[in-house]
C-alpha cells in the first residue's frame, strides 16, 4: 500500500471507530469522557444539530454507524436512491472538487457521474458537480459513500440527499446530509 492509502485506511478506521463510539454512548457522554471527533464529523446526521435525520434510510443492518434503536426517517422511491452535490466557487474550490470527483470515480465506479455545472442551476446557489447513485439496489451503500465524503471533502461543501417518498423540499432539508458549510438552496424551485 502506499504511505496516502495506509494513511486514508488509518483515518478512516479511527473515524469509523470513534463514529460507533459516538453513537453509542451519545455525543455529551463522549464530550465528558474527552472524546472529540474530527472537524470532517461536524455534520454527521446523528451528531449534528443542523441535520436531524436518522441513518437516511438505511436499515440497522445497514450501517455500522447507526445505533440499534434508529428508524429510517423517510421511505425511499425505487429508482435512483441517493444524489450527491459538491459545490465550489473560484478557481481553488473548483479544483479541488474535481480532485474529489476523481478519488469518488475511482473509488465508486458504480456510481453515474454528471458534467459539471459552472453556474447555478436550479435550486443550487453556486457551481456543483452532481453524481448519483445509478440505481435502487445501490441503496445500502449511503453509509460508504457518507463516510467518504466525510472524510475527503476538505472545506467544500457536499450535499447528499434522498429521492424518497417525501418529496424534493423534504429531500433537500429535513432528509439531506451536509458536510461542510449548509448552503442557503432555493427551494421555492419544488413549490411551482
Amino acid at each position: 500500500l502506499t504511505t496516502m492509502t495506509r494513511s486514508r485506511s488509518i483515518l478512516l478506521s479511527t473515524a469509523l471507530f470513534s463514529n460507533h463510539f459516538i453513537n453509542s454512548i451519545g455525543v455529551a457522554a463522549a464530550h465528558e469522557f474527552g472524546s472529540t471527533l474530527p472537524p470532517a464529523f461536524a455534520f454527521h446526521p446523528k451528531t449534528s444539530a443542523n441535520n436531524n435525520n436518522n441513518n437516511n434510510g438505511i436499515d440497522d443492518d445497514q450501517t455500522a454507524s447507526s445505533s440499534s434503536s434508529s428508524q429510517p426517517s423517510f421511505k425511499l422511491k425505487e429508482r435512483n436512491p441517493y444524489d450527491v452535490h459538491v459545490y465550489y466557487n473560484g478557481p481553488h474550490e473548483r479544483s479541488d472538487a474535481m480532485e474529489l470527483r476523481k478519488d469518488m470515480q475511482l473509488e465508486f465506479p458504480w456510481m453515474r457521474f454528471f458534467p459539471y455545472r459552472d453556474r447555478p442551476i436550479g435550486p443550487h446557489p453556486v457551481p456543483m458537480w452532481e453524481a448519483d447513485f445509478g440505481g435502487y439496489d445501490n441503496r445500502h451503500r449511503w453509509s460508504e459513500v457518507r463516510d467518504f465524503i466525510e472524510m475527503e471533502h476538505g472545506s467544500l461543501s457536499v450535499l447528499i440527499h434522498p429521492h424518497s417518498e417525501d418529496g424534493d423540499t423534504a429531500d433537500h432539508t429535513k432528509n439531506a446530509f451536509w458536510a461542510g458549510q449548509v448552503l442557503d438552496l432555493k427551494l421555492e424551485i419544488f413549490s411551482s
